[in-house]
């Protein structure tokens, strides 16, 4: 009895000491969604890069338990994405990923029906996936909505629905169709209550020269209105200016169109923000970024990281590095606890080849690259993740081989520092022994 006691406890071993949670798919985004479709379930993208902490926490806890497994296995298809790698960048940028971990939920059909972010309980964490399945379960959800959008735009009740469900789902970027909304509706007066409900609850799609933004300066500070705007709701509209500018400057880079800019700076002038020739500068550096106009944005930014790179004295910024690392290596206490501005201007330099890299087409340009992050690495010599940034460029632009001897040293010296990102450094010197396509993030 003990022998047949002993093989079974032997043969339940695995499936009591290992509780299934999430089952992660392995292949493409594209696969992933296929699956959900045919099984008639909602996508789920879990966002992370190999570095984030709490991307870990949740993997190693939540994602294990039992109950988020089993209601995962009945509702949702899981996708882990990496959005350093792979197909991850082009995916971060489409979903709109942006804190991490950073969770997304799409039905079938590839719309966006919820997201949120951020490391949570356990409980939490399921009350909001069972609310993203609700959605994704409504009949008014954002993936049904967006099916018919073109052909209710002209609806009033429609789009006061579909306004609704992009508000519930946390959607973003849907300035166009509030302003279309406001275009065509009969029903709610520019003066009353249920007008400074609406825009107070979509005030984050509010763009300047719109429908919107008229009824706002038209109505705001009027007797109707102030009947209205008051406590939570006041601070709102308190903060709507910045908060339009914001919406504005990120409205001209959907729409490509610079005349937004242009007014997002104007309304800036007018609360005492930043507006001078040096703003506008960067708000326009920041416009061809976004849009991907790589000879606008290098045309712009090229003089002045020449200057930059010429103003640094490689030399002084070097020794003072240097002897920082030594008092910090004796334990002196001032060195431990602040960082000498050579690292500063090291980091500035590394993090202008960064963006400029992302444009790279001539030989002169990879020469570029490859001169500004040299001299940020002569800055500070034997820092791993300068190194790691050096190396990826020299395996783009440069030499291959060089390439993975640095990132060898780069994964040393970060291993003794105990820095977060060892990992991915170990993934991507991998990708370059084989030869393999190395994606650069900014």
């Amino acid at each position: 009895m003990k022998v047949v006691l002993g093989i079974l406890s032997l043969v339940l071993l695995p499936i009591i000491g290992f509780s299934q949670g999430i089952t992660f798919e392995n292949g493409s985004f594209q696969d992933a969604l296929d699956k959900a479709k045919a099984e008639e379930k909602v996508l789920f993208i879990d966002g992370y890069a190999i570095w984030c902490g709490p991307c870990k926490k949740m993997d190693k806890t939540v994602f294990q338990e039992e109950k988020v497994g089993n209601y995962f296995d009945q509702n949702l298809i899981a996708l882990k994405v990496d959005v350093e790698r792979g197909e991850g960048p082009e995916l971060k940028k489409r979903l709109n990923i942006e804190g991490l971990p950073g969770y997304v939920f799409l039905d079938g059909e590839g719309n966006v029906i919820y997201r949120f972010s951020a490391a949570m309980p356990t409980d939490e964490f399921l009350k909001e996936v069972t609310l993203a399945v609700s959605y994704a379960k409504d009949p008014n959800s954002l993936g049904r909505l967006n099916e018919v959008y073109e052909e209710k735009k002209n609806d009033e009740n429609f789009l006061a629905i579909y306004l609704e469900q992009l508000h519930k789902g946390k959607s973003t970027g849907y300035a166009d169709v509030l302003e279309h909304y406001l275009d065509i509706q009969k029903s709610v007066a520019d003066s009353s209550q249920a007008m400074v409900l609406l825009l107070a609850k979509h005030h984050k799609e509010v763009v300047l020269g719109g429908n919107a933004d008229r009824i706002i300066a038209e109505n705001l500070g009027t007797e109707s209105w102030k009947k209205y705007v008051r406590k939570d709701i006041r601070e709102i509209y308190q903060k709507l200016p910045k908060d339009m500018i914001v919406t504005t400057t990120e409205y001209a880079v959907t729409k490509n169109d610079s005349t937004y800019l242009e007014l997002a700076l104007n309304a800036a002038a007018l609360i005492g923000a930043p507006s001078d020739e040096a703003q506008k500068n960067r708000l326009y550096e920041y416009f061809y970024f976004k849009t991907g106009n790589g000879p606008a944005y290098k045309a712009r930014v090229r003089p002045g990281i020449e200057a930059y790179a010429k103003s640094l004295d490689v030399a002084d910024l070097r020794a003072t590095y240097l002897d920082w690392e030594q008092k910090k290596a004796a334990g002196d206490l001032e060195a431990l606890q602040v960082r000498p501005y050579a690292v500063r201007k090291s980091q500035d330099l590394a993090a202008m080849a960064s963006m400029y890299a992302g444009f790279v087409e001539s030989d002169l340009d990879k020469k570029d690259i490859l001169r500004w992050i040299d001299i940020a690495y002569q800055i500070v010599p034997g820092d791993g993740e300068t190194l790691n940034q050096y190396a990826d460029y020299e395996y783009l632009f440069g030499n291959q081989e060089k390439a993975i001897q640095m990132k060898q040293e780069a994964i040393q010296i970060s291993q003794k520092a105990e820095s977060k990102k060892v990992e991915g450094m170990k993934v991507d010197l991998e990708i370059m022994k084989e030869g393999g396509e190395l994606t650069l993030t900014l």
